[in-house]
């Protein structure tokens, strides 16, 4: 019986996983090009039953950690192993191996979703509750994905031994940038029903607490 219920269990699990390379690539595709649509999705399907959610679509917080493990492999491959894992100084120590960096990054990219959706609460004047939270954090995870992959590879690239590519990183760190705020200044806009610079008063609002909690966090461990 114990058999059985394995061989099941790695049933489901290798079908979850290889269902990743269909619908991962569609999900940011979607989300690239109707970022607000995709929130709008996540808005709604939180409401439906677990097994019946994100059909069509991978589930948001997996979606950005399946980007940040995507840019985490490409810097891997690129440069190799990241310099915070082999330093044993302060809390860098902690960060002692590729897993433990990749949910350090996760966390950090996490604040900004985090401190969006309850930029948001606050401006509706909901109570702050774990469903109500929910649902803008789910929607904000679609937004995060492709903002980090974009700061990473711009990072990457920043950091290339050829100074013919670190002009390029620059620049996609700033397409990064204005890309992620020009999605929350209409997503702030169209949620609270406000004029567009008003919406992107919160989005600078909401992106500088973030970014500094960010650079706190970086600072800490590196």
């Amino acid at each position: 019986m114990d058999f059985m219920k394995l061989i099941e269990s790695l049933d489901e699990a290798l079908y979850s996983v290889m269902s990743w390379l269909v619908f991962y690539p569609l999900t940011l595709w979607r989300t690239i090009l109707r970022p607000l649509h995709m929130m709008d999705y996540a808005d709604r399907e939180v409401s439906d039953r677990p097994g019946q959610q994100y059909e069509d679509a991978i589930r948001p917080p997996l979606f950005l950690f399946l980007t940040l493990l995507i840019s985490h492999g490409l810097e891997s491959l690129v440069v190799g192993q990241n310099p915070l894992i082999r330093s044993r100084h302060g809390l860098a120590a902690l960060v002692d191996s590729d897993l433990a960096l990749l949910g350090l990054r996760l966390f950090m990219f996490s604040l900004f979703t985090m401190t969006m959706a309850v930029r948001m609460l606050q401006r509706q004047g909901a109570r702050l509750t774990h469903a109500n939270l929910r649902r803008p954090f789910y929607g904000q995870c679609f937004a995060a994905a492709p903002f980090a992959l974009l700061i990473g590879a711009g990072t990457l690239l920043r950091g290339s031994f050829h100074a013919g590519l670190q002009p390029a990183g620059l620049v996609v760190v700033l397409v990064a940038v204005g890309w992620y705020l020009g999605v929350q200044s209409y997503w702030f806009s169209t949620k609270l029903r406000i004029k567009l610079l008003a919406g992107f008063g919160n989005a600078i609002l909401a992106f500088t607490i973030s970014s500094v909690l960010f650079v706190i966090a970086a600072v800490l461990i590196s």
